[in-house]
């Protein structure tokens, strides 16, 4: 019984990840967050993909990418976490 609880403990640890859309924080201004477990990056996965999102979002609008701040952390258990601001010029 306790193998089956660590494995599940360890599946639901190591293959999450999410991302937020960029939302509008002011004019031409974006924010956007990322989380990504230890197998999927951790905080430089969670950048990697806050980011890619960005890029996307400036690109829909036919415009470059400003990055204003980019924030990066650990969350619990041991995902990171990434948020990014930017512009879309």
């Amino acid at each position: 019984m306790k193998f089956i609880a660590c494995l599940i403990f360890f599946i639901l640890l190591t293959g999450c990840a999410w991302q937020s859309e960029a939302l509008k924080f002011g004019p031409d201004t974006y924010q956007t967050s990322a989380n990504a477990s230890p197998v999927r990056g951790g905080p430089t996965g969670a950048r990697e993909m806050a980011l890619s999102n960005a890029n996307k979002k400036c690109a829909e609008m036919g415009k470059q990418i400003e990055v204003i701040n980019v924030q990066s952390q650990y969350a619990f258990p041991a995902n990171g976490v990434a948020t990014v601001t930017f512009k879309c010029k």
